[in-house]
């Protein structure tokens, strides 16, 4: 069991970000948040993807397929190295 004192700030980011992605409590966003990050590290071309698909979530429309478009043209010249 691991203790994990925290800014209430924090704490209320945790809470949207559980009901969000709809896990059962704020232990379980950090269980999520701990083995993405765990993950990244072990594996440096999946903190890429992440990046890249945060940067999706930002993007709304029109602007979405040309990004869509431009990454997946970069990713083709990558597999061509």
């Amino acid at each position: 069991m691991v203790s994990v004192r925290m800014p209430s700030s924090l704490l209320e980011e945790l809470k949207e970000v559980s009901e969000k992605n709809h896990y059962l409590d704020v232990s379980d966003a950090i269980r999520s948040i701990l083995r993405e990050r765990w993950l990244e590290e072990k594996d440096p071309y999946r903190s890429k993807v992440n990046e890249i698909k945060k940067q999706f979530s930002d993007i709304t429309g029109d602007e979405k397929i040309a990004a869509m478009k431009k990454t997946l043209k970069l990713l083709e010249e990558l597999n061509e190295l």
